[in-house]
């Protein structure tokens, strides 16, 4: 019996996970955003600059493409593993860390201010930018960002994390964009010619 509950339990982890990073998968994200989301319907935060809130991102390591193109898929796998470690090691246990799929990844951290979340995220893009990735050298990433509420559905959250990323990818890459600091132009903007690898 307790084979079987162990097999179980690995059959469920490999579902949940990403087989290269061991980090959550987006099955796992949505379930986790849903909670977080949940959560702020019944507690709404009217000030995120001043209140702790918890804030949903998405990081794209920059021309991965290249790296895959230039250096081959084991080199392109070794930098997404040693992101992910990265990510473990600069983020605080109560954040959620997952791969979102290919070279992208969301985070969703929790209690933190405006300026806090601005600021966590930065100095994981530093952490990057730093790193001397065997054989690659330096890497960097984009992340763009927005704060969870209830006003929101979790779909339209991870919408506007993305509009951010585009603009962060559009402005010069290797930084951290807020949804919330985009002019309304740019918030509806829906078409983006930018190229992502």
């Amino acid at each position: 019996m307790r084979e079987f509950y162990r097999n179980l339990v690995i059959l469920h982890d490999s579902k949940e996970r990403d087989l290269l990073t061991r980090l959550p998968n987006r099955q796992s994200l949505h379930a986790r955003l849903l909670s977080v989301w949940e959560h702020y319907c019944q507690n709404p935060v009217a000030d995120n600059a001043q209140e702790k809130c918890s804030w949903v991102a998405i990081l794209d390591i920059d021309h991965f493409k290249r790296i895959n193109d230039n250096f081959g898929h084991l080199y392109g796998d070794e930098v997404l593993l040693m992101f992910s470690q990265i990510m473990n090691k600069t983020f605080r246990h109560n954040d959620f860390l997952f791969r979102y799929g290919g070279e992208e990844f969301v985070v969703i951290l929790n209690l933190a201010t405006r300026s806090g979340a601005e600021i966590a995220f930065n100095r994981f893009r530093r952490a990057i930018a730093e790193h001397n990735f065997p054989k690659i050298g330096n890497v960097t990433v984009s992340a763009g960002i927005t704060h969870i509420n209830g006003m929101f559905m979790q779909t339209t959250l991870l919408d506007h994390a993305d509009k951010a990323l585009y603009h962060a990818k559009e402005t010069g890459r290797n930084k951290v964009v807020l949804y919330e600091d985009l002019s309304d132009v740019v918030q509806e903007n829906n078409e983006s010619t930018i190229e992502f690898f």
